[in-house]
């Protein structure tokens, strides 16, 4: 039987639409895992440490069809090195110039009052279906 965890991802991902394979699966559960934001190579790294060995076309692949699908989040660092992001619930990147590092910033307060804000003043059309805020330090 499959460990819960694994069984999320699995789940996660056929909600999306996709089948889960193996590879996706790993991708997202060592993506999920890692806080740093980290770029396609340095996700690969993180796979092969844990036992996944793919071709970077494969994570390529694999990241930009979650990111079609909304499962993950692509983000340019200082560099302009993209990127990846597994939650995407609403949160504050933070980017700091120095040692081109992104952290997360949470702050519920915030993500109501821009909501309640957004509702009143866009039009009636456009519904808003999430929100980024980036701080550039």
């Amino acid at each position: 039987m499959k460990n819960k965890k694994i069984q999320m991802y699995t789940d996660v991902i056929r909600g999306a639409g996709l089948k889960a394979t193996p590879q996706r699966i790993s991708v997202l559960k060592v993506l999920s895992e890692m806080t740093s934001h980290p770029s396609a190579d340095m996700l690969m790294d993180a796979l092969e440490n844990q036992g996944y060995v793919m071709s970077v076309g494969t994570i390529y692949n694999i990241l930009e069809t979650f990111s079609e699908k909304g499962l993950i989040l692509k983000l340019k660092d200082n560099q302009e090195v993209m990127r990846f992001d597994a939650n995407t619930q609403f949160h504050v990147h933070i980017y700091n110039k120095e040692n081109n590092g992104i952290c997360d910033y949470y702050d519920p307060e915030l993500e109501i009052l821009l909501a309640d804000y957004f509702k009143n003043k866009l039009p009636e059309d456009v519904s808003l279906n999430r929100m980024e805020v980036s701080l550039f330090a």
